[in-house]
């Protein structure tokens, strides 16, 4: 069976994508390099030079290592992790500057600083979510900050991990006979419009369901309502994998990164595989 890739759908920060033909191991290792091996670009270094306010260096420390930032163009500019892991800033090839300074006068009234208030030496890091919250600086106190963001990847903190959600599954495959269709049936369905549809349709056949759709609810109408109508199988051939990214990287390049990151390993395992004289195909 010959192996094929197709994107199913892009919204948002959310990809699905079809692979059939592929082994579960293939994929499952595919699934896991995305939220592991793909680097983003995330504040690594924070000096907190003054701090007046309610919150401790800390937690603020925290929060500005959960901003995420754009990191596209970044992974093009700035040295891979591996290098700039054991450098310290301010490098101008591993590290972006962020700046902060906020002080509110006595008789004025507090500020929310959010993540559009940094100020970034690379405009092209930019935070993708400019609400998130850092700090509430109230009257009479002081908020100065110089951090420093770098590439990084998701083992060696889930700050830099580029997705929130990686799910491969199998994907179901609804066969049905619409000519024994009963109305408790499609009642039981009815949570499910392309079955109803199917079910309504006068004839027989097959659909695949894709995306986030959960089954469980189905199975039960098959065994329950709809025993001599449907049946469901899980078709370990045709994978879903399913991204939900961060917003720091476009999905499809996520998937992509992953699939350099996975070639890169198999590279060097081969490599290494030679090196001990051990010759195969």
């Amino acid at each position: 069976m010959s192996s094929t890739v197709d994107i199913l759908e892009v919204k948002g920060n959310t990809i699905i994508v079809l692979l059939r033909g592929f082994s579960v191991a293939y994929a499952n290792a595919l699934r896991r390099l995305v939220l592991s091996d793909v680097p983003t670009m995330t504040v690594d270094f924070a000096y907190i030079y003054d701090n007046t306010t309610d919150i401790y260096d800390e937690m603020i420390a925290h929060r500005l290592g959960l901003v995420v930032f754009k990191s596209d163009v970044a992974l093009e500019k700035y040295a891979p992790p591996e290098v700039c892991a054991e450098l310290e800033p301010p490098n101008p090839k591993c590290f972006v500057e962020i700046f902060l300074d906020v002080s509110v006068d006595e008789k004025g009234g507090g500020v929310y600083v959010k993540a559009s208030d940094l100020s970034i030496s690379d405009e092209e890091v930019e935070p993708v979510y400019p609400g998130t919250p850092i700090a509430f600086v109230a009257p009479g106190q002081r908020l100065h900050i110089v951090a420093y963001a770098r590439l990084g990847r998701g083992r060696e903190h889930a700050k830099w991990s580029p997705a929130s959600v990686s799910i491969l599954k199998y994907t179901p495959i609804v066969y049905y006979d619409s000519s024994k269709a009963t109305g408790d049936c499609l009642e039981c369905v009815s949570a499910y419009p392309d079955v109803v549809k199917a079910l309504s349709s006068g004839g027989s056949g097959k659909i695949e369901l894709y995306g986030l759709v959960n089954t469980s609810g189905l199975r039960y109408c098959a065994e329950t309502a709809c025993r001599e109508c449907l049946r469901i199988v899980y078709d370990s051939s045709s994978l879903q994998l399913i991204v939900e990214g961060t917003g720091a990287l476009r999905p499809e390049r996520i998937i992509l990164e992953a699939s350099r990151v996975l070639e890169d390993k198999v590279k060097t395992l081969k490599s290494h595989i030679a090196s001990l004289g051990v010759s195969g195909k």
